[in-house]
């Protein structure tokens, strides 16, 4: 990624000509780092986004919709009394740094007239999202409070005066140079700007646009001055793209020519963004409100494997009963060759065509008493191999319901989180509620939605409880239903008695994409109309057992699937 000084410039002057002269209509804060406003400008509502995530900072417009806590956080609570109903006077940049700054005309409690910015500092683990009043240019709040114990630069608390970051004099905000200013600039940094190093001199470049500089300048020919000129040039006229090259993704405001692999063209910077943090945010957002959820049931699941190994070698030492048994009777059917006090006899076994058989005695007792030992060892051994089965059936049977829950949470998008956690609350996973955890929305989560070339409609299920729902009560008992065989996945059900080839390959594809192996290639996946499922009395959620059914081969394609997908 790329969110550097001249994204920044672009991305201003995008959301200046959307939102200048808007009012804040709402405010959110979905996640700890990150807020949401939705503003009326042009007879529009637009959301913006804005978050300062370590790594995924950043400021757009988007078309996502978070569930919301249903106790807003305090900043969000302070922005709220100050901030909604304000106008959007003016959005400017700060020289060619990742420094955002929003003009605003509000109202407080009282009804007077009060002038707010909003800072939005993009800048990796130091971002932070301020409120200032700049009459006073003190802080009423921040999104994160720094002490002067962290910076002896600066603090952000309330009350204290508002600072810039410190800036770098040795570099220069090309944006602003003449064309003759520009020349000078570039000829006197010619070696840098050759050699990849343009970012030390040029405030706001980052290391991607600085090799394309070097890319221009080495391998095109061209001078220093005209290399500028001509990203500059770029920048102003270039489309957004998003790069994908070696399973790596990053954004930039225009196309570089020097990267290699494919790209995506986009209307808008705030529309790649949009694409770009859907992607990469997901599993984060996933993380934080699942929080240690995933390692606990990892954990379960390697203690259910140690069970098995430890079931195992009780099963070694239980498959003996048998002998015991046979130690039992041939002591009962020789005891009159027996006496107290030995420690071992031999017999002829008549199960083995009467070979001499020896057996071991406890001299303490009489026959009848080590004839009892014996069959009681059997009796202990021939139900102990019974539990160990009944054992092994529960342990495997939990493996897989926790490897079906760890495949969903990692293909969940954020409304299926508080579903999955509640499903585990229920079956005696996860705990109970943490009474400092804030409670979210309720989650509105249905079925995934696909139509196949043909039309058909196929439906994907988010997590056990609506996979029992969809395949075992809505479902129509001639539909079709299908699973990755013996792998974690949903359920599938394509919405037809009577499928095309295309169809049911298609609905094998999805069904493989959300499954454990959805990265392998000739994925089985089982196929079997309704009618053959069957849902076995206390059988945990998701379970169900069919015959009758059909496998096919397939390999799922991520942009193939998502053709077929259809958005809510």
């Amino acid at each position: 990624m790329s969110f550097d000084g001249f994204y920044t410039h672009k991305i201003t002057e995008e959301l200046t000509s959307k939102l200048k002269n808007g009012r804040i209509h709402k405010i959110y804060q979905p996640f700890e780092q990150e807020l949401q406003f939705v503003i009326r400008a042009n007879r529009t509502n637009y959301r913006l986004d804005a978050s300062i995530h370590p790594i995924y900072y950043r400021l757009h417009l988007t078309e996502v919709k978070a569930n919301n806590p249903q106790q807003a956080p305090m900043f969000c609570m302070l922005l709220r009394k100050h901030l909604e109903n304000a106008t959007v006077l003016d959005i400017r940049q700060y020289e060619n740094d990742r420094i955002i700054t929003f003009e605003l005309s509000g109202r407080d409690e009282l009804g007077d007239l009060q002038s707010y910015l909003l800072i939005f500092e993009l800048m990796g683990r130091h971002s932070n999202i301020i409120l200032v009043n700049p009459v006073t240019n003190k802080i009423i709040d921040c999104i994160k409070h720094i002490p002067p114990s962290m910076n002896s630069f600066r603090s952000l608390q309330p009350g204290t005066e508002y600072i810039l970051p410190p800036k770098n004099e040795n570099q220069e905000n090309i944006l602003t140079l003449s064309d003759t200013q520009l020349n000078e600039f570039a000829t006197e940094n010619q070696e840098l700007l050759a050699t990849g190093k343009a970012s030390k001199v040029i405030q706001g470049m980052s290391g991607l646009a600085s090799k394309q500089i070097t890319a221009w300048i080495n391998d095109d020919q061209l001078t220093a001055y005209q290399a500028l000129e001509k990203y500059l040039h770029e920048l102003k006229t270039g489309q957004p793209v998003i790069f994908r090259t070696d399973n790596q993704m990053k954004f930039y405001a225009m196309d570089l020519p020097y990267i290699e692999g494919e790209r995506d063209y986009y209307e808008s910077l705030s529309e790649s963004l949009d694409v770009f943090y859907n992607q990469k945010v997901r599993l984060d957002r996933v993380k934080q409100l699942s929080g240690d959820l995933i390692q606990r049931i990892k954990q379960i699941i390697e203690k259910n494997y140690h069970k098995l190994e430890n079931l195992e070698k009780d099963r070694q030492v239980a498959q003996d009963a048998d002998v015991y048994r046979l130690k039992g009777e041939l002591i009962n059917a020789f005891s009159y060759q027996i006496e107290k006090g030995q420690s071992s006899t031999v017999v002829a076994n008549y199960y083995d065509n009467n070979e001499p058989y020896t057996i071991e005695l406890n001299p303490r007792k009489t026959p009848s008493e080590n004839s009892q030992a014996y069959f009681k060892r059997y009796t202990k051994y021939r139900d102990s191999l019974r539990f160990i089965e009944k054992q092994e059936k529960l342990a495997q049977q939990e493996i897989e319901y926790l490897n079906s829950v760890l495949v969903q949470l990692e293909q969940a998008e954020i409304e299926d989180i508080e579903d999955i956690k509640a499903e585990l609350i229920r079956e005696g996973y996860g705990g109970k509620r943490n009474k400092s955890d804030k409670k979210r929305a309720k989650s509105k989560s249905k079925p995934r939605r696909y139509k196949s070339s043909d039309g058909v409609m196929i439906y994907v299920g988010r997590n056990n409880q609506q996979n029992d729902e969809l395949s075992m009560r809505k479902a129509s008992k001639n539909h079709w239903w299908l699973h990755t065989k013996d792998i974690p996945g949903a359920h599938v059900i394509v919405e037809s008695d009577k499928p095309s080839d295309q169809t049911m390959t298609e609905a094998a594809e999805i069904a493989a994409y959300y499954s454990k192996s959805h990265n392998s290639a000739n994925v089985p996946v089982d196929t079997v109309q309704v009618k053959h499922l069957r849902k076995p009395n206390g059988a945990k959620p998701g379970y169900v057992i069919y015959e009758g059914q059909n496998t096919l081969f397939v390999t799922p394609v991520e942009k193939k699937i998502n053709e077929l997908k259809i958005n809510d």
